[in-house]
């Protein structure tokens, strides 16, 4: 997804999906309880669900648009540690 090239309205919706994604992970048992980077990573999850940091409406769009790469960003990091742990083969 290009800044320059997309609409609001398409970042707004691809949010929603992404950060429904992460909320699956982070619902994960992926080793926070022993390992202090992934507890990092559950940290940075939690913040982008903290409502004083998502976007509203009144947000520019490059505020939605960085909130969306960091929430894809750390979504990736997650996923690549699930398959990592969970013996699943990334697509």
């Amino acid at each position: 997804m290009r800044m320059g090239t997309t609409t609001r309205k398409e970042m707004d919706n691809a949010l929603v999906g992404v950060t429904r994604n992460l909320d699956q992970l982070l619902c994960q048992d992926l080793g926070a309880d022993g390992d202090e980077d992934v507890r990092t990573l559950f940290r940075k999850g939690y913040a982008l669900f903290a409502r004083e940091t998502r976007p509203t409406a009144e947000t520019p769009a490059f505020g939605v648009f960085t909130h969306l790469r960091d929430t894809a960003l750390l979504t990736r990091q997650l996923l690549w540690i699930y398959t990592q742990r969970n013996g699943v083969e990334s697509p």
